[in-house]
């Protein structure tokens, strides 16, 4: 459903358009190939085969099999809205500019799944069976599926009031902002920082053209920053983030493991980097990086996927077994500023086959911390808990929930502990 902070101007009255006049967008951060056809070529936008590419990446994205469950169970209740635009070249061609999950979950139930279906139930009905009750369930299943088919044949959508390419670009940063970035409803991470890089580079190549390497421009960045209701320095993390995990994922992944490949999870091993002063400093990231140097990608690559990861957590032999390894080793190095040790250090970017798994440094580190009384240790906890922002809680959700639950799961067995010596 639209936010009720979307301009209603946004936006023009709901209309019932035909299925089949509706279209993926290959623009979208989610689900966009490496070089999005933007929005000025119409043929581009509705080619067959770019379409079915993109059907295939949204399964991959998305619980799309779920979803069509979840249809096929309680029928089309089109609770949100699917957001359109109307491209001016090709009249009554509609890119679904929100909804596209919901899209190809319908795609699939009105046609593979319900041709799937009827094959069965004439089988069925061929070869009776003296259970009667599977032809029933079977027949209740097609009449389920031809029942959605009737309901989308025409779909009420909602076009957005954009009379060319610009003027969408202009709208969709807000469209989208309320519901995937201020919120991060749907979108990870990865997708949100990307559509925030696709903004800010059409900024920048609307200025200087198509020619030049991209670079980071305070106006620019400022600019973006209103658009997305973010604050500027957020922003500027957020587009070096998505480029800098972008090009590391293009140059380095055909040297994974056997089997392997990088996933969008791994984009937070770039947000912490970006994060943490230390790390920040130590893999010489400035405030006009769009890259790592290449000598600290490649330190990046040894350290954290050169070995497999596939397994379990505990089997991960890399130096950073998990992304939060960047945030430790910040831990670490402003621990070692305030007690005078070396943890942090072991962990040499100019000599990374000299490198300690964090690992083993980590136990050192906490058996060096426990030395401190209890009130000392929670304490610093508190502080920790109490400068955490609500928006890094919110964007770094699946990564923070089970550290937590840990938490809480400690604090529980302390207190029943405590509790059990008072009586």
């Amino acid at each position: 459903m639209s936010s009720p902070s979307t301009s209603i101007s946004e936006l023009q009255d709901a209309r019932l358009v035909p299925f089949d006049s509706i279209f993926l967008d290959p623009n979208n951060p989610r689900i966009a190939p490496e070089t999005p056809p933007g929005y000025a070529d119409a043929a581009a936008l509705f080619d067959p085969d770019m379409q079915r590419a993109l059907e295939e990446r949204v399964r991959q994205v998305y619980d799309v099999a779920n979803l069509e469950e979840s249809i096929l169970t309680h029928g089309w209740v089109p609770i949100d809205s699917i957001i359109v635009w109307e491209h001016p070249k090709q009249p009554g061609s509609y890119v679904v500019v929100e909804g596209n999950t919901r899209t190809v979950a319908l795609r699939t139930l009105r046609t593979e799944r319900l041709e799937r279906e009827r094959k069965k139930l004439d089988r069925l009905k061929k070869n009776p069976s003296r259970f009667q009750e599977e032809l029933r369930v079977q027949q209740d299943i097609v009449d389920r599926l031809e029942a959605i088919l009737e309901q989308t044949n025409q779909l009420r959508v909602f076009p957005v009031a954009a009379k060319a390419p610009d003027d969408l670009q202009a709208v969709l940063p807000r469209l989208l902002g309320v519901r995937h970035i201020t919120h991060a409803q749907d979108w990870k991470p990865y997708a949100t920082n990307l559509y925030i890089l696709s903004l800010y580079e059409r900024l920048f190549r609307k200025r200087y053209g198509e020619e030049g390497a991209l670079r980071l421009e305070d106006d620019l960045v400022n600019a973006v920053s209103a658009m997305v209701s973010l604050g500027a320095t957020k922003t500027r993390r957020n587009i070096q983030a998505a480029s800098a995990f972008t090009h590391f994922k293009r140059d380095y992944e055909d040297r994974l493991p056997e089997g392997e490949s990088f996933s969008d999870e791994d984009h937070y091993f770039f947000e912490l980097i970006l994060q943490n002063a230390y790390p920040k400093e130590q893999f010489g990231v400035s405030k006009d990086s769009l890259r790592l140097p290449k000598e600290s990608e490649e330190v990046l690559f040894q350290w954290a996927f050169s070995q497999p990861r596939s397994g379990k957590e505990e089997d991960n032999e890399n130096i950073f077994y998990k992304a939060e390894s960047v945030r430790l080793w910040n831990q670490m190095a402003t621990y070692d500023g305030k007690s005078g040790t070396n943890f942090a250090k072991q962990l040499d970017v100019n000599a990374p086959d000299e490198a300690r798994p964090i690992r083993v440094i980590e136990a050192e580190f906490l058996q060096h911390k426990t030395q401190r009384t209890p009130i000392d240790a929670l304490t610093a906890l508190l502080k920790a808990l109490q400068d955490l922002k609500v928006d890094t809680l919110v964007s770094q959700q699946e990564h923070l929930e089970p550290i937590l639950a840990k938490i809480a799961q400690h604090i529980s067995s302390y207190q029943k502990m405590m509790d059990a010596v008072k009586q």
